[in-house]
């Protein structure tokens, strides 16, 4: 099953799930609970031709929810590969992976506009939110404990996650090209968070470290691939990101305008 149609199987049941919990009193927390607080950016792609069956915003922070707890999960699954294990992740979430929301807030309701985080070329426009989600990461590694995958996954080389935050993005070319490179240094994941005019901010989980990903950036770039490092913080690092070629495509080029 494709990682979109998992989400959107997901968000099936989250909105029910979510009311469920809330009036039988299935959120109310143990003062020791151990909460993980994520932002996650929920995308619905919006074509003329699929009407929705609901309101996009509500589809989107259900979609915003199921990503978080999916973060989290993976998170404490130290040499998870999606490739490998995105299945056995999914059998150990079960169906309602919402039970594992303790709440939410919509930090930005960024409403339809034309099409970034979507690739598919008859998809023009998309609803995006983003959303801050917290999630009950001592219960979801009891769940992972109990299913096995955590056992399974402890073994290899330590996970990073990275932010990437790309400055003076001015074409969709641009960013493509960055996604290409994490692509070609073998990052296990690089998921968009956040993509305006000039700025781009990507999530990568892989085995090198903030320092060693920018490095290895820098050094593998193509020619028509210019990258200026601005520095390290924490588990973020900021690039400057200039493609000098053309779009590779007529629709790369209209997203760019």
């Amino acid at each position: 099953m494709k990682p979109l149609d998992r989400t959107l199987a997901w968000q099936r049941v989250a909105r029910s799930a979510a009311v469920l919990a809330v009036a039988t009193g299935l959120l109310a927390l143990p003062a020791t609970a151990e909460i993980t607080t994520v932002e996650a950016v929920g995308v619905v792609p919006l074509r003329d031709d699929q009407p929705l069956r609901r309101p996009p915003r509500e589809m989107a922070e259900e979609l915003a929810l199921a990503s978080a707890v999916r973060q989290v999960a993976e998170d404490q699954l130290r040499n998870y590969d999606p490739e490998r294990d995105a299945e056995l992740l999914d059998a150990a979430l079960g169906k309602r992976p919402l039970d594992y929301v303790s709440g939410y807030r919509t930090l930005e309701d960024r409403g339809e506009r034309a099409a970034l985080f979507s690739e598919d070329p008859e998809v023009d426009n998309e609803y995006v939110v983003l959303v801050e989600v917290k999630v009950e990461a001592g219960r979801l590694r009891e769940r992972l404990g109990r299913s096995g995958l955590l056992a399974a996954t402890q073994h290899g080389d330590r996970r990073h996650r990275v932010r990437i935050v790309l400055e003076d993005v001015e074409t969709w070319a641009s960013y493509r090209a960055v996604a290409t490179l994490l692509e070609d240094l073998g990052v296990q994941s690089a998921v968009p968070v956040e993509m305006v005019r000039g700025r781009a901010v990507m999530d990568v989980q892989g085995s090198r470290s903030p320092d060693a990903l920018m490095a290895a950036l820098v050094r593998a770039a193509p020619p028509n691939l210019r990258l200026v490092p601005l520095g390290t913080e924490g588990d973020t690092l900021r690039l400057r990101a200039n493609f000098l070629g053309s779009p590779a495509s007529p629709d790369d080029a209209s997203r760019a305008d």
